[in-house]
């Protein structure tokens, strides 16, 4: 039998070069269909403004085939990395190029680091196994008031975080309820939308302001009855003193 050979590039990310950057972006649009672009990265990678990231691609006879990132996000001022936007070529599935990939990635990282994630049903198997833990599992609950909210998410999104990730989004709106603003975007349902963090109002209001007469979800430890037959999120860490993490860290948000 064969043995297949995989050829793993890792690196920060203010050492990438185009051709790595285009290989990286190439897998990403195989995988989850594009487009990733150069801008993409530019701000997500290059002016981080917490500081560079990790990054992986993999190839198998000169072909990049599988890529990822350990995306720098800092929670409470503690540096702190997200795995994300991972993805692996159907081909070269079963394989270890997911584990290996985490693996040799977070080689690069100080030990002392927070490692966060926001796993799918596809991959949460793979960070159990690898000892990762969930700390909670967040369903959709209707969103009532803002005290239901604040107890369970307790950090507002800053200023910083917001200009570098959030701002411009036209899917991204805002809601004021009991004096406080919620920044919002549409749940695939109608008339539904999804709370995503607690802001300012200096914030919310460059936002555009959400349509009247919708329904508001938040995510919640509490399953209810119309959350019997959908997955949960489930956030896991590696660091296993860490018990919260902000949701709209997560970098699909």
């Amino acid at each position: 039998m064969t043995r297949v050979v995989f050829v793993y590039d890792c690196r920060w990310s203010g050492d990438c070069d185009e051709k790595f950057i285009d290989d990286y972006n190439f897998v990403q649009d195989q995988v989850f269909r594009g487009p990733h672009t150069r801008e993409r990265f530019q701000r997500q990678y290059l002016d981080n403004p917490y500081g560079p990231s990790v990054l992986v691609v993999v190839y198998l006879e000169g072909k990049p085939v599988a890529a990822r990132g350990l995306w720098r996000n800092d929670i409470d001022g503690k540096p702190a990395y997200q795995p994300g936007q991972t993805c692996v070529m159907k081909e070269c599935r079963g394989h270890g190029v997911f584990t290996e990939m985490t693996k040799r990635a977070v080689e690069l990282l100080p030990k002392d680091v927070i490692l966060y994630n926001f796993p799918n049903p596809n991959s949460f198997p793979g960070y159990i196994k690898m000892g990762w833990v969930n700390i909670k599992q967040y369903y959709l609950r209707f969103f009532r008031s803002s005290k239901q909210y604040d107890t369970e998410h307790p950090d507002m999104m800053d200023e910083t975080y917001f200009n570098w990730w959030v701002k411009g989004r036209p899917d991204i709106k805002y809601m004021k309820r009991n004096g406080n603003y919620y920044l919002v975007r549409k749940y695939p349902r109608p008339f539904c939308y999804k709370v995503v963090a607690k802001v300012t109002k200096e914030i919310a209001i460059t936002c555009n302001k959400a349509p009247l007469l919708v329904i508001y979800f938040f995510p919640s430890i509490h399953k209810t009855f119309y959350n019997k037959n959908t997955q949960p999120l489930r956030p896991v860490v590696r660091n296993k003193e860490l018990n919260y993490v902000p949701l709209w860290k997560i970098d699909a948000i």
